[in-house]
Parts: C-alpha cells; sequence; structure tokens
C-alpha cells in the first residue's frame, strides 16, 4: 500500500514486460553509480489491493444533445429570461484561444445574465461551433483498450536490457544542479524510487486530473523539469517520509528553475504549462502552509501567461489537415487536446480555490470558450489505429459555456461527457457562484454609499433590484442537484470519487462562505495574516444571519451527508490515506458548519454522544420541515473523530485543522 499522508492509496498499474522481466539487485551503490556497468533493476510493484473509485451503481443518465456558445459580450441581457444570442465567432484557424480576456467588468455581468437566460434549442443543436477535428488517414482500425505507464515505456524499454531511469536520473540531476548537494545525493533519485513515484502520479494523480497523455509519454522526450514536477507529486504518496520531505525541498527552486527556462515565455510551450500547474497543484494541497500561499502569489502569473499565449503552435488545424502519416496526425492531436486539457485544469483550480481557500478568482467561466474535454474511450487510445477507431465511435465534444447554461435551465449532461468534463462543468458552477456573490456584495456596496450619501444618511426605503434577490441562489441549487446525476457512471472513475465531496460543498458555498466559519472557529488565517477581533465579530454576525435563515436546514443537510459519505463507508476514515486531497479540506469544514450553528443556537454543551448517534438525530430533525432544530450542540463527539480522521497527515493546513478541531473540543469538554 502506498501511503501519503496527506492523500492515500490506489493500487499501481500492472508491471511492464521490461519490469517484470528484471532481476534484484542488493547493492545500491550500484543502482545510482553513474560508472557501473549497465544492469536491470527491479521496480517496486504492488500488491493486490481495494479500487479507490466507488462504483456508481447506475449508467450515465442520457440527455438531450447540447447547445453551442454565443458570444455575451456582443449582447445585451437586462433580465434572465432573454432568450435570443448571437452565435460566436469562429477562432482564427492559426491561433486557438484558450482564454478569452477580452471582456471587462460590465461584460462579465452580461455573461452571467447570458447564462441565467432561456436556452434557444432549435438554433443551438444544429450549429458544433469552432472545429477541433483533426484530419487523419482513413486506413486505420483496432480495438482501442485503455492504456497503461507500462505500454507507453514499452517503446523505450522493448530494445534496451537496463533501466532507462539510470539515464533519466542523470538528466534529472543536471536540470537540478543548483540545489544542495545533500538533496541530489538522496536516496529520492534511486531509479527503482524514482520510477515507484512515476507509477504512483499516474495511478492516482493523473487519474483524478488526466492533463498528461498517458500512452505517449516519452520518457527520453520529456523536459526534465516537468518529470520533476511528476515525480515531486507521485512522492506524496511514498510510505517513506523522508521521500515526501526531499520533495518539499526540490520545490524551495522548482518554480524558478521553470521561470527561468526558455519555456516562460508567451506562447508557452505544453510543458512549461504542465510543469508550472503541477507545481502549484502539488504546493496548493500537499505541502506547507509557506508553499500554499507562494502557489497563490504565483497562481495569477501562470493564468496570463496562458492568456498572453492565445496560440501555443501555430497552424494546427492547416497543419493535421496535411499530416503525412496516421502517427504524425495522432500526435497533433495528441498536443491539441492536451493544451485544452491544461487550460481546464488551471480554471479547475482557479474556481476550486475561491471558494474553499476563499482566493479571489482570476477567470470567469466567460473567458473560457472551448470545448469539453474528449471522451476517455479517445483520450486512453494507445495507437494511432485505436485512436482513429474511436474518435470515429465517439460523439463530438461539446462546448463549455452552452452546456454550463443548459444547467442552469435543469438540462442534463449529455451522458457521452467524460468524467472529466463534468468535473470541469462542476466547477463552472462554482465560479459561477462566486461572481453571483461577488455581484451581489458589491451592488450592496454601492446601495449602502447610496442610501448613506442622501439626506445626512437616510436613503430610499426602496433598495436596488439585486438586494434581497436570492433568485440566482435557486437556480444554482438546482442546477447542482441536476449536475448529480454525473456522479452516475457504471465505471470506477477517481474524477467521479473526488467530485462527491466538492459536489456537496458546492450547495454549501452557495449560501455561506467557508473561510467565515474558519475564522470563527479561530483558524489560523489562511493569508498568513492575523485575525483581528473585527474580523471574528464580522465573521460571527454573517453566520448568526445565515442560521436564522430557512436556507440554514438545506446547508446543514449536505455537510451531514458529506460526513456521512466520507466517514462512514466500509472502513474508517483516515485523510493520511485518501488520495483525494480536498476531500479531507471539505469534511473539516463541514464539520466546522454543524459546530457553528450548534453553538450559535443553543450555545455551548459537554453533553457527549456518538458521531454516528449525533448525525442521526440531525437528520431526523431536518426531515421535519416546520419545526426547530434541536440538540444540534452536541457536537463533542463529532469534534472527536473528524480530529482522529485527519492526524498524522503531512498537508501543514490540515495539520492546523487537526490542531483546530481539537482546541474547539477542549472548549467544550470544559
Amino acid at each position: 500500500m502506498r501511503f501519503r499522508n496527506s492523500g492515500g492509496y490506489v493500487p499501481e498499474p500492472p508491471a511492464s514486460e521490461f519490469e517484470r522481466s528484471s532481476t534484484n539487485v542488493s547493492d545500491r551503490s550500484a543502482q545510482i553509480s553513474l560508472g557501473m556497468e549497465q544492469q536491470d533493476i527491479a521496480v517496486a510493484q504492488n500488491g493486490p489491493g481495494e479500487e479507490s473509485a466507488i462504483m456508481a451503481p447506475a449508467a450515465a443518465v442520457a440527455a438531450t444533445a447540447v447547445p453551442v456558445p454565443a458570444d455575451p459580450a456582443t449582447l445585451r441581457l437586462d433580465t434572465l429570461d432573454y432568450p435570443d444570442f448571437l452565435p460566436l465567432g469562429e477562432l482564427d484557424s492559426g491561433h486557438h484561444v484558450i482564454f478569452d480576456a477580452s471582456d471587462g467588468a460590465q461584460a462579465l455581468a452580461e455573461d452571467l445574465d447570458w447564462l441565467f437566460g432561456n436556452v434557444p434549442v432549435a438554433d443551438e443543436l444544429n450549429n458544433t461551433g469552432p472545429a477541433w477535428d483533426m484530419a487523419v488517414p482513413q486506413d486505420l482500425s483496432s480495438a482501442s483498450p485503455i492504456s497503461t505507464v507500462s505500454q507507453q515505456q514499452s517503446t523505450d524499454t522493448s530494445s534496451h536490457t537496463s533501466n532507462p531511469w539510470l539515464h533519466l536520473r542523470t538528466r534529472l540531476l543536471e536540470a537540478l544542479h543548483t540545489l544542495p548537494r545533500d538533496v541530489l545525493e538522496d536516496t529520492f533519485f534511486d531509479p527503482v524510487n524514482l520510477s515507484s513515484f512515476f507509477h504512483i502520479y499516474f495511478s492516482n494523480y493523473n487519474a483524478h486530473f488526466p492533463i498528461l497523455h498517458q500512452a505517449s509519454f516519452a520518457l527520453k522526450e520529456a523536459s526534465p523539469l516537468l518529470l520533476v514536477a511528476i515525480l515531486t507529486l507521485g512522492a506524496t504518496l511514498s510510505p517513506d517520509s523522508s521521500h515526501y520531505r526531499t520533495a518539499e525541498r526540490i520545490h524551495e527552486d522548482l518554480r524558478w528553475l521553470i521561470f527561468s527556462s526558455g519555456g516562460f515565455q508567451p506562447p508557452a510551450p505544453l510543458w512549461c504549462l504542465q510543469a508550472l500547474l503541477l507545481v502549484q497543484a502539488y504546493e496548493k494541497m500537499f505541502s506547507t502552509r509557506k508553499h500554499h500561499e507562494m502557489a497563490h502569489i504565483f497562481h495569477g502569473a501562470v493564468i496570463t501567461l496562458m492568456r498572453r499565449g492565445g496560440s501555443y503552435s501555430s497552424g494546427w488545424t492547416d497543419d493535421s489537415s496535411r499530416a503525412s502519416s496516421a502517427d504524425r496526425a495522432w500526435h497533433m492531436w495528441i498536443e491539441q487536446e492536451s493544451f485544452k486539457r491544461v487550460a481546464y485544469f488551471a480554471f479547475i483550480m482557479d474556481a476550486q480555490h475561491s471558494s474553499i481557500f476563499g482566493h479571489m478568482p482570476a477567470l470567469s467561466v466567460s473567458d473560457v470558450r472551448l470545448p469539453l474535454p474528449c471522451a476517455d474511450e479517445v483520450w486512453d487510445s494507445s495507437t494511432p489505429a485505436r485512436w482513429k477507431k474511436a474518435v470515429h465511435k465517439a460523439a463530438e465534444p461539446v462546448q463549455f459555456l452552452p452546456t454550463l447554461r443548459s444547467l442552469l435551465s435543469r438540462r442534463p449532461i449529455p451522458s457521452t461527457c467524460s468524467p472529466f468534463s463534468r468535473f470541469v462543468l462542476l466547477h463552472g458552477l462554482f465560479n459561477v457562484t462566486k461572481h453571483m456573490q461577488g455581484r451581489d456584495l458589491m451592488a450592496s456596496d454601492i446601495e449602502t454609499g447610496r442610501m448613506s450619501s442622501e439626506h445626512g444618511g437616510v436613503g430610499s426605503s426602496t433598495p436596488s433590484s439585486m438586494i434581497g434577490d436570492d433568485n440566482w441562489k435557486e437556480i444554482l441549487d438546482r442546477a447542482i442537484d441536476t449536475w448529480s446525476f454525473s456522479l452516475l457512471s457504471q465505471d470506477p472513475s477517481l474524477c467521479l470519487e473526488a467530485a462527491r465531496p466538492l459536489h456537496r460543498m458546492a450547495h454549501v458555498t452557495i449560501y455561506v462562505n467557508l473561510i467565515d466559519f474558519h475564522t470563527f472557529a479561530g483558524a489560523p488565517s489562511l493569508t498568513s495574516s492575523s485575525t483581528t477581533r473585527n474580523e471574528h465579530t464580522k465573521a460571527k454576525r454573517r453566520i448568526q444571519a445565515w442560521c436564522e435563515n430557512p436556507t440554514a436546514k438545506r446547508t446543514l443537510s449536505h455537510c451531514i451527508l458529506l460526513i456521512q459519505e466520507t466517514m462512514f463507508t466500509r472502513r474508517r476514515y483516515r485523510a493520511s490515506e485518501d488520495n483525494i486531497a480536498l476531500r479531507p479540506w471539505c469534511l473539516y469544514h463541514a464539520t466546522l458548519i454543524l459546530w457553528a450553528f450548534g453553538i450559535l443556537t443553543e450555545g455551548k454543551s459537554a453533553d457527549r454522544i456518538s458521531a454516528e448517534e449525533y448525525l442521526v438525530h440531525m437528520l431526523s430533525g431536518l426531515m421535519d420541515q416546520h419545526g426547530r432544530l434541536k440538540g444540534t450542540n452536541r457536537t463533542l463527539g463529532l469534534l472527536s473523530v473528524v480530529k482522529e480522521s485527519l492526524s498524522n497527515c503531512r498537508w501543514e493546513l490540515l495539520q492546523e485543522a487537526c490542531t483546530t478541531l481539537g482546541k474547539l473540543t477542549d472548549v467544550l469538554s470544559t
């Protein structure tokens, strides 16, 4: 088993034929000596283990075709019911726009209005939008099994009798030559460990965020800095804590090495964007508080680099139509699809972290003018022939913006959408929620200023049209319910498993700000600044207002279900064994919300009942739509069991969360 003390265990893919034939070498010094005679080195393999992702019991729900995007910037939408819009203009054939940053604040407001408008069906269904097709030779055929790391490595290893990681180790050390000598001499760089980290990454993290094309990933040709980003992410699951500590030290310099490379300029090459985003993912969700904050600081720089790039290689459409071979056409398509997936990876982190960590979003849904990622059968094809056959069988990827708009009109996502596409759309809803809250806040500030300036502070009794209008919250709540059909799948998916807690949090964040509960609980500020008494008072006031709102019961229900789905499964939940990074963070905040509601509505209680008893009691009370909830403050047992579940994690923010829960438990116990 692979433990990441801020993530968890997933079975590794089968070992390659080369690895199965390798023999053990007992002398580790011989393994790492660059001048030794070429010899085989055994690669650590895992035994059989249970699946990491839970298989849903039913097939995905079929849906109608989804319209193509309009250009909201060309429209004037004064109401949520405006039905007409213009078709999206064709993208320049030589420049595929990843993000369209031309819209200003007013355009964003219009975009949000457009999203909530009625969807005209007749004109949209017949338009496929900007083409992402690749011209492919017509003589290809074959089946399309899902590839493994070992399959893609066979090209590199079949003609060699030595471990390829011996040579790659040299390249990695050259790329990291500025690091301290003791880091470069660490066992982290033993070939057997490098191979293990690589397999762990593709088994766990790439299955969650499939931005690297596994079947065609060539170790010999990959940038060493990209490989380092991959390997350090894999090392977070290593059972050897020293490997994690070495990865931490590597990340002290890794971003700067990428910045100083020739690739860090617009248009940035694919490897550079992949490496920067993997570095950001590592530092945001697996590392120290310092790295978490640095990743947020540089998030905007990476987004700006992607905005400014616009095009990552010229003439994709024309070149692909004149591809000289099936292999060339396949690799050109892989590059094109990979750029798209990198763009969505950046968008996911932006939407996710603005809602979960309280960071300011750098993107809006209107910035993303792309088709959704292709079907898994196409992406996982391991040869040009299998890819060609999968392309012919798969449905055309639908566009992001109109599919998101359909969700807001309660139209289910097409069943042909891949798990990653569904994951993207969930974060589209997160993003819309964040921007609608920002729009309401701005309108509230304007209204407050207007009222205070009239007649010595006595304002009009009629607020602006946006004040108190929570209609958008109901629309988003229903849209998330509609999205929940996306969790239905007959195939195990780590991507959909990661979406389960985030789906609950998407409901919750419509009505509350998670950072308010973080502040009210006395947890360390996520921005490293000291929390003032004034901030604590304001957070408490907002939470009290929420407690008195009828929507509080709906929020509490989702928190209880999140805890139930996480904690009460077939085995005891341990955050240190969870390979979904944000699930324990969601569990922590769901617990804080229940604690805050209880203590603000019924005061402190030292009555200890088990977490199971508390959740059953709360669910029973919530079923009574008109009755008043009682016993909501008996959270001591819940706090204790969640604290225990979060113990022994490597991620520093989870360590702080564990400490915060311990303090709350001590206060209730006294």
